[in-house]
């Protein structure tokens, strides 16, 4: 799968679910609002990563910064429905970022490798946000406020791409070549699941109706 190409279909993904998101303003919950600013950042983002693997050749350095960067936008989103375990996952932001700076200068170099251990670690705390999310959602709303007035489409899209780069970057590091080439379909299929679960999204939420 030639990777100029997957990014393309990716950025058209996103640029169709900021446009769902405007559409839709009115009716966005906090959580979508925060969303919706996500994927702005995803897509200048996605620009940056496409620019700076073909003209520096070495898009190592956008990882290094951006999966931090990305967990931290997401935790903000998910943590506003997170009840009482708002505070934990938000000290999760700061801690993140130390686990990312010190990858970054004692084991993966962002000029050399891609940061897997970093993108592992935020994989799996991604997953228990949604879990933790999901519950919540179903412990305090019905199955229509759950679908129409929050964020549970996109809180899937997180868990099959985060489920997906833990499985896949999990062997990254113990294969080499062929194997390497053979995960990267995987990870683009997942984020085009991913992006593509915020314009369900969008395009599901309605208006609450006033008590």
């Amino acid at each position: 799968m030639d990777l100029l190409v997957s990014t393309y279909i990716k950025l058209g993904i996103i640029s169709v679910g900021i446009a769902a998101g405007y559409t839709r303003e009115k009716v966005l919950t906090t959580t979508n609002h925060h969303f919706w600013y996500f994927l702005l950042v995803a897509f200048a983002g996605e620009i940056l990563d496409i620019s700076m693997a073909r003209l520096l050749c070495n898009n190592y350095p956008y990882y290094h910064v951006f999966r931090p960067l990305y967990y931290a936008l997401l935790t903000l989103a998910l943590s506003g429905e997170m009840g009482r375990l708002r505070k934990t996952f938000l000290i999760s932001i700061p801690v993140t970022w130390i686990i990312a700076l010190i990858n970054a200068i004692y084991f993966q170099h962002p000029d050399r490798q891609l940061n897997t251990l970093v993108i592992i670690i935020i994989s799996v705390l991604l997953i228990l946000q949604v879990l933790f999310y999901v519950a919540f959602l179903f412990e305090n709303h019905n199955w229509k406020e759950t679908i129409y007035h929050h964020s549970f489409w996109i809180a899937m899209g997180i868990l099959i791409n985060s489920i997906s780069s833990f499985l896949s970057l999990g062997i990254y590091n113990f294969i080499e070549g062929e194997g390497q080439k053979a995960l990267v379909p995987i990870l683009i299929v997942s984020e085009w699941l991913f992006y593509s679960s915020f314009i369900i999204n969008f395009i599901l939420q309605k208006q609450k109706a006033e008590t």
